[in-house]
């Protein structure tokens, strides 16, 4: 099972957390990404069009082009109108913020995920 989301990076700012950024991302479909990101491995800046992908097994990628991470689903929760998918990539927090709840419905707390990025050519 897998999720991709086509989206551009609309911000990155600063963590109160040294040479972490939080890279925001507004995706198609009314879905926005927040996520922490060290400057060691942050390929992206604003303006980028990316995939973001989320899958249980794990994503084929360019090593040295796309960002790729595993961590597990830590929440998932009802915020207002939306529904937010928590993911934590070994304490970097993901936070997918959506409408549709069937985007996600095969994604249950505690699963094992990867996360992939890549640039969009």
């Amino acid at each position: 099972m897998s999720m991709e989301l086509i989206c551009n990076v609309e911000n990155m700012k600063d963590s109160y957390i040294p040479d972490i950024k939080i890279m925001e991302m507004n995706c198609k479909n009314n879905v926005k990404i927040k996520m922490d990101i060290h400057r060691r491995v942050n390929i992206f800046k604003v303006g980028d069009s990316i995939l973001f992908t989320i899958s249980k097994t794990t994503p084929q990628y360019n090593e040295g082009k796309d960002f790729v991470a595993h961590g597990y689903i830590i929440s998932k929760r009802t915020e207002g109108n939306n529904l937010a998918m928590y993911v934590s990539l070994w304490g970097f927090l993901i936070i997918l913020t959506l409408q549709n709840s069937e985007k996600i419905a095969d994604f249950n707390t505690m699963d094992k995920v990867y996360v992939k990025i890549s640039h969009i050519q």
